[in-house]
This record gives structure tokens, C-alpha cells and sequence, in this order.
């Protein structure tokens, strides 16, 4: 003992200390977000949603909220997503998104048909419309391939519009053209 009292420490040691203690509580506060993280993954629907929400728990709220039975706020969550940085999320989302109006807008022509055209069209559109970006961005996605098939299958025939009532009589196309000016220069 009295060996290590007499012998100063070098100065590089101080600084190999501290540098060591720094990246300890740096990996304690990784540790710490990680495990916060994957309580949040385990149980998504607890999650309240912010900005600072990562994107994959927002995802697995939303998924979560879908299967719960709550599509309303699914898509809310999933519309969030449309701008992620990590493209296959952005692309799973997208999906998902389209699904949820596909399979909203099948309901309500099953349920409905015409009557609920304009509905059932708009939710069709935007359906195909989120297959195909979903499909841009990742173009090995065969489920997605196979739904946007099935939205075409599907899509509403066009409504027929109302016939005009006008009767007018078939004239000459010269005698509806005004006639020239008189006069000149």
C-alpha cells in the first residue's frame, strides 16, 4: 500500500479516466432510450404520440389502433408517417394506409353501392394512389402489387350523367356562325 501512495499516477491517466466515465454515462443514457423504446414497441396503444415520437412506435401505434378497431385515428398515424426518413417504414405505412381505404371503401360499396359513390370512389383513388408510391418505393412488395390490382378490379363504373332535356332542331352549321362584318377600312 505504501508502494501505490508513493507513486504519482501519470497525467494521460486522468484522461483516459474521464474519458472512460464520459462514454459509461453515455452508454447509460443509450440504455436508458433503448429500453424506453422497446417498452413503447411492446405496448404501442399506452404510447402518447408527439413530435418526438420515433417513427417505428408511431407505426405500431397505428397498427395497433387498426387492429383495436379504431381505423380513424390508424390513418391519422399512418398519414404522419407519409414523410419518414426510413424508406422501407415510409413504404410499410403507405401500404397500410392504402389498405385501410381500400378495405373502408369495399365496406361501404358492399354495404351501400351507388349510393355511396362519391365516397367509395374517393377512398378507391386514394387507395391506388398510396399503392403506387408504396410500390416506388419498395417495387419487390408483391402484396401491394396484388391490392392496387384488386382497387382496379373494384373501382366504380363511372356514374352516368343526366341526358339533356334540350330539343332544339338540327340546323346548318353556317347558319349559326355570325356573319361578317360590313364595312372596311
Amino acid at each position: 500500500m505504501e508502494w501505490l501512495k508513493s507513486k504519482r499516477l501519470p497525467a494521460g491517466f486522468y484522461a483516459v479516466f474521464i474519458l472512460c466515465l464520459a462514454g459509461t454515462i453515455v452508454q447509460a443514457v443509450e440504455i436508458y432510450r433503448l429500453e424506453s423504446l422497446s417498452r413503447a414497441m411492446t405496448d404501442p396503444l399506452g404510447v402518447v404520440v408527439d413530435e418526438g415520437t420515433p417513427a417505428a412506435v408511431v407505426f405500431a401505434k397505428a397498427h395497433g389502433l387498426d387492429r383495436a378497431g379504431n381505423p380513424e385515428e390508424a390513418i391519422r398515424l399512418y398519414t404522419s408517417l407519409r414523410n419518414a426518413e426510413d424508406r422501407d417504414l415510409r413504404a410499410r405505412a403507405l401500404h397500410n394506409l392504402a389498405t385501410l381505404y381500400l378495405r373502408d371503401g369495399a365496406r361501404r360499396w358492399n354495404a351501400r353501392g351507388v349510393l355511396e359513390f362519391e365516397r367509395v370512389n374517393t377512398l378507391i383513388e386514394l387507395a391506388k394512389e398510396d399503392y403506387r408510391e408504396a410500390l416506388r418505393l419498395n417495387p419487390d412488395d408483391w402484396d401491394a402489387r396484388y391490392n392496387l390490382e384488386y382497387a382496379w378490379r373494384i373501382t366504380p363504373p363511372p356514374k352516368e350523367k343526366d341526358k339533356s332535356d334540350w330539343r332544339g332542331s338540327k340546323s346548318s352549321v353556317f347558319s349559326t356562325l355570325p356573319g361578317l362584318p360590313a364595312g372596311g377600312p
